[in-house]
């Protein structure tokens, strides 16, 4: 068993379900999952539920009413193609970290097409990427303060530690400011690309070191362009002038936005960008619902409520 599997099955046994899960099996489990739930979110009135599937046994009732808004809202995030069909198939929203308009439109085409494929509405698929915003009075003041913040987010110890992880060694003694190591990594160990995306080692170093060459990066500012996430940068105006052109360019339903501060990041957001988008309709002025079901245009599981376009 590689390392990487010793780790699957500890976190396998820490949640009770004996072990290592194959990878193959893990959207099984989740569709399975959420199959499940779905007959308790809807079993108030239905007597006891009895499911012997391949993932789960189980025996139960629905002691409580139905919530308000039917079902919980479920976020899926997950960009293979499995991960892209189990949302289609049970979401009714996925977060993604596609930041171009190029790459944003192809993502938001293809996981429509795939909800639509399963007979679902694919306007109750919202797609929702992760971006952060950073705003200045100038064009210039807005990239100067982006800068510092990936900065201070990726400090020194930070990128040594994150390049460990594919290096598969010690790599302490290496100036962060200074080029990649001239040590070749440690085959045998896991390698993660961005923390998430599982690879040969042989592989990721080889693109890193093009990428860092072709650039002239440091160990510290790779890190930092490995890890930087798609931000809109700018004065208000041509922030929210971005956010709506994703909207409109069918790149995205809406946005999360992550702060790069806590808790004040999104303060600067809210007071000069968001009243930019409300004048121009973009962006609600006030909530016509009282769930976060209904807040996202998404309709109950019994289709009570038409789906609309998130403003």
């Amino acid at each position: 068993m590689e390392h990487g599997d010793e780790l699957d099955a500890f976190t396998g046994e820490n949640f009770r379900r004996g072990g290592y899960l194959a990878h193959a099996d893990r959207y099984r489990r989740a569709d399975e999952f959420v199959t499940v739930a779905r007959r308790f979110w809807d079993g108030w009135s239905s007597g006891e539920i009895v499911h012997h599937g391949a993932q789960f046994d189980v025996r139960g009732a629905a002691p409580l009413p139905p919530a308000p808004q039917g079902h919980p809202v479920l976020l899926q995030a997950g960009d293979s193609g499995e991960g892209r069909d189990f949302a289609a198939a049970q979401a009714d929203a996925i977060f993604t970290r596609h930041g171009s308009l190029e790459s944003g439109r192809a993502f938001y085409a293809d996981v429509k097409r795939r909800a639509a494929d399963r007979g679902r509405n694919p306007d109750h698929l919202k797609v929702f990427p992760g971006a952060a915003a950073v705003v200045g009075d100038t064009t210039a003041e807005a990239q100067e303060k982006a800068r510092d913040i990936r900065r201070r987010q990726v400090s020194p110890q930070t990128a040594l530690n994150f390049l460990e992880q594919v290096w598969g060694r010690e790599l302490q003694s290496f100036d962060p400011d200074g080029p990649l190591p001239d040590v070749e990594p440690v085959f045998d160990a896991p390698a993660v690309q961005g923390r998430v995306l599982h690879a040969d080692p042989r592989e990721i170093v080889a693109t890193y070191r093009e990428r860092a060459e072709a650039g002239g990066l440091s160990i510290r500012e790779l890190v930092i362009e490995l890890n930087t996430r798609p931000q809109f940068v700018g004065t208000p105006q041509a922030v929210a002038d971005e956010i709506d052109t994703f909207v409109q360019a069918d790149a995205a339903d809406g946005f999360i936005l992550v702060p790069h501060l806590t808790p004040t990041g999104l303060d600067e957001f809210i007071d000069r960008v968001v009243p930019l988008l409300q004048e121009r309709g973009a962006f609600r002025a006030e909530y016509e619902g009282a769930t976060l079901r209904e807040h996202l245009a998404l309709p109950r599981p019994d289709g009570a409520a038409p789906a609309r376009r998130v403003g």
